[in-house]
C-alpha cells in the first residue's frame, strides 16, 4: 500500500495549506486512514461510522480487539452523541481544560459501536486543540477514532518520521504538521462514577491540577503507575536506568560491565568521554528513547534531577519504562 504524503502543513495559516487538508479530509471520509497531529502525539484517525475502518485500524496498529479507541471530537457538543451522560464534573473540567490534552472517560451513548469501545460501556473523548486536528474533524463532517500512530506497544510518535518508522505503507496518508506542541499523551480521567474521579493515565496535565478543578481528591488507578494508559509494554531494545545523582550513576558505570551507553539529562553530563548525551526534556523523551533504540544502545542511564523529579509525569513515565 502506498501512504500519501500530505503536507507540510503551517499552523499558523491553515489556508495556505487547504488543498492537503481537504484531501486527507476526503480520505477519512471514504473511510480511509489518516495519520495527524494533536498537540500531544499524531494519531491515526478513521471515521466512527465506518466498521471496516474500525477494523483496519486494529489490524494496522496490531491492537489488541478489546482495547478500547479513543474518539477525537471537533466541538463540545458532539460529545452529546458519542456519551449518554455529561456529569456536572465533567462540564467543570471541559471548561478549563478543553480544548486541551484531556481524555475524558464517560459512560457510552448505546449506540455508538461497541467495537469501538472494546465491548466497554464507557468512551474515552478527546477534544484536541491542535488546529490541523480540529479541523480535520470538521471537514471530514463527524468525530473521528484517534489511537496513537504506531504499533501497539512501541513508543507515541511525536514527529512524522516517527509515523513512518512504524506504519510506512500500512496507512493511507499522513499529515506532516510537524513535532507536536507536548511530545507527550494527554491525561486519562474516568467519570464514569463522577462522584469518585479517577486518574488511569499520567500526561501533560498534571493530578493536582484536575485535583483543584473539581475540589476534591482524585484517586490514582494503578493503571496509570504501571502502564501507559491501557497498552502494552513498550517493546523497547535498550535497558533504561534510572538514577537520582552522578555519583550513583558512577558508582553503577565502575561496578559493571562495559557497553555502549546512552546518558540523558536535563543538565551537563560529567560522563561526556564514556557515554554519549542525551539532552533531556518532557517533550523530547520519547524522541531519545528511539534514538537509543535506533542506534543500538545497549542502555540508556538516565539522571533523575530535582528538576525531573519535580515533572509528575515525566517521572512517572520514566518509571514505567525502567520497569519493562
Amino acid at each position: 500500500m502506498y501512504t500519501e504524503y500530505l503536507g507540510p502543513i503551517d499552523r499558523e495559516n491553515l489556508t495556505n495549506s487547504a488543498s492537503s487538508l481537504e484531501q486527507a479530509a476526503r480520505k477519512l471520509q471514504q473511510g480511509q486512514i489518516i495519520a495527524f497531529p494533536s498537540e500531544t502525539i499524531y494519531g491515526l484517525g478513521g471515521s466512527i461510522l465506518n466498521a471496516k475502518t474500525i477494523q483496519r485500524i486494529f489490524e494496522v496498529k496490531s491492537r489488541p480487539q478489546d482495547l478500547p479507541l479513543p474518539i477525537a471530537i471537533s466541538n463540545i457538543d458532539q460529545m452529546k452523541f458519542i456519551a449518554s451522560e455529561i456529569p456536572f464534573e465533567c462540564q467543570c473540567l471541559a471548561r478549563e481544560f478543553l480544548p486541551g490534552p484531556l481524555t475524558l472517560v464517560l459512560k457510552k451513548n448505546p449506540r455508538l459501536s461497541s467495537k469501538i469501545t472494546g465491548g466497554n460501556e464507557s468512551v474515552a473523548i478527546r477534544f484536541p486543540s491542535d488546529p490541523i486536528a480540529q479541523r480535520l474533524i470538521e471537514m471530514t463532517g463527524c468525530p473521528l477514532v484517534f489511537p496513537s500512530a504506531n504499533i501497539s506497544g512501541k513508543l507515541s510518535p511525536t514527529k512524522p518520521i516517527h509515523v513512518r518508522e512504524d506504519l510506512y505503507g500500512k496507512i493511507d496518508g499522513l499529515v506532516d504538521g510537524g513535532e507536536t506542541e507536548y511530545g507527550m499523551e494527554s491525561t486519562v480521567i474516568s467519570l464514569e462514577n463522577p462522584s469518585q474521579p479517577l486518574l488511569l493515565r499520567f500526561g501533560v496535565i498534571s493530578h493536582r491540577r484536575i485535583e483543584k478543578v473539581l475540589g476534591r481528591h482524585v484517586q490514582i488507578h494503578p493503571i496509570a503507575l504501571y502502564k501507559q494508559g491501557s497498552s502494552s509494554s513498550h517493546q523497547l531494545r535498550s535497558a533504561v536506568r534510572l538514577f537520582s545523582s552522578w555519583d550513583e550513576m558512577k558508582i553503577y558505570l565502575k561496578l559493571s560491565s562495559s557497553s555502549k551507553r546512552l546518558v540523558m539529562s536535563g543538565d551537563d553530563s560529567p560522563l561526556t568521554s564514556t557515554c554519549d548525551h542525551f539532552r533531556l526534556t518532557t517533550k523530547n523523551l520519547y524522541e531519545g528513547l528511539r534514538l537509543a533504540d535506533r542506534d543500538g544502545y545497549a542502555e540508556v542511564l538516565v539522571h533523575c534531577s530535582p528538576a525531573i523529579g519535580q515533572n509528575e509525569f515525566l517521572l512517572n513515565r520514566l518509571k514505567q519504562i525502567a520497569r519493562t
